[in-house]
């Protein structure tokens, strides 16, 4: 056996980041709401509750791996510890409330593109145009 086949038989497996960490999220997700890690800092998730978002307590649903709360009891939120402990959760809103949220973002940012293109200018002199080709 040479020192290269050595190598390679010793070779870890790698998991892609979007695989693994405590962001990823497994199992059966309910396809009406969308889902959300969200940190436990200040007043966070009594604000996102406020804006119609939940705990997940469903226990088919594993977040990441070992830093995962395990200790918990049946029906009890999804809790992150992130490596500079900080404790995050698993929350959920209905998926017709964050398209709506998502809705009244991208119109503004319409409504700001909009502006930048405007050929009127007061008290200005001079237009924008826009060229394609």
């Amino acid at each position: 056996m040479t020192v290269k086949q050595t190598v390679i038989e010793k070779r870890v497996r790698r998991k892609p980041l979007h695989q693994q960490g405590p962001q990823s999220i497994s199992g059966e997700k309910d396809p009406n709401f969308h889902y959300r890690i969200v940190n436990d800092t200040g007043s966070r998730i009594h604000a996102f509750q406020q804006a119609g978002y939940e705990l997940v307590t469903d226990d088919d649903i594993v977040v990441g791996e070992s830093r995962v709360s395990s200790a918990g009891e049946l029906g009890s939120a999804k809790r992150i510890i992130s490596n500079d402990g900080t404790t995050s959760f698993l929350m959920r809103i209905k998926k017709e409330y964050y398209d709506e949220d998502q809705k009244v973002k991208q119109d503004r940012i319409d409504e700001l593109e909009r502006s930048m293109k405007d050929e009127k200018s007061q008290d200005f002199y001079g237009k924008v145009k826009t060229f394609t080709k």
